[in-house]
């Protein structure tokens, strides 16, 4: 099976649609989607319903959460908390409806799929660090989890009585004893200084998992922010990917 892993779009529709096809360029069999459909960008309904047209399974991330007012934008920065608040005065009834039937998790055969950290998914918990690692190691059974949220796409491996190891490469095939700690990093708003899409593709009969970015116009995306008046800040950082 060939499956397409992506997450934090962030509502930038020119990105995803730039993931999607290349989804197709590659053959995905079962796409994925980890969350974060909306906040940032302000093509919100247009890729929540990319996403219920497209995804064969989509979970809830945290600015979809606080879009569809489950909780608070009180931990968000003030960029954050402007562009959610937009996204809650622009998002239709339709696009909150389908929101809210989104899982925080989801497990099928060896893999899991959450937006943060499997170890407690509903509190947004980062993996940031081999500590974090650890704690998410520890929270699934199988052989791959595949995370989003820090926009920050690696790969990190653990062996049994070793301790995990973050990957240098955006490729690698997984040897019979490992399992592996994915960040499929973000489709609309990269922060790993390079500003293309970011999505996964999970070959599960060569157990290659590969990173792959996607050039979009970017110009185009900030063009439609700046003129619903997204902070500069929020538009400029899609040029540099930080």
């Amino acid at each position: 099976m060939l499956y397409g892993i992506c997450s934090d779009i962030h509502s930038n529709a020119v990105a995803f649609e730039a993931v999607l096809q290349s989804m197709k360029d590659n053959g995905v069999e079962r796409r994925i989607c980890l969350g974060d459909l909306v906040g940032y960008g302000v093509d919100a309904d247009e890729c929540v319903k990319l996403a219920k047209d497209n995804m064969d399974v989509c979970l809830i991330g945290n600015h979809d959460s606080v879009g569809i007012k489950y909780e608070s934008s009180v931990g968000f920065n003030p960029y954050a908390k402007q562009a959610i608040e937009w996204t809650q005065q622009h998002l239709s009834a339709e696009s909150v409806s389908y929101m809210k039937s989104l899982p925080y998790i989801f497990e099928e055969n060896d893999i899991t799929f959450v937006h943060a950290s499997p170890m407690s998914p509903a509190d947004w918990v980062y993996v940031t660090d081999l500590e974090d690692a650890l704690d998410a190691f520890d929270h699934f059974g199988g052989t791959y989890c595949f995370v989003g949220h820090t926009h920050s796409p690696v790969i990190v491996a653990s062996r049994p009585m070793a301790i995990p190891k973050i990957l240098d490469e955006y490729e690698y095939v997984i040897a019979d004893t490992e399992r592996l700690l994915v960040n499929v990093g973000s489709v609309g708003q990269p922060r790993d200084r390079d500003p293309r899409a970011c999505w996964c593709l999970l070959d599960t009969e060569t157990k290659c998992v590969r990173l792959i970015r996607v050039e979009y116009d970017v110009f185009q995306t900030q063009e439609r922010m700046r003129k619903a008046g997204m902070p500069e800040f929020l538009i400029e950082r899609l040029s540099v990917g930080r």
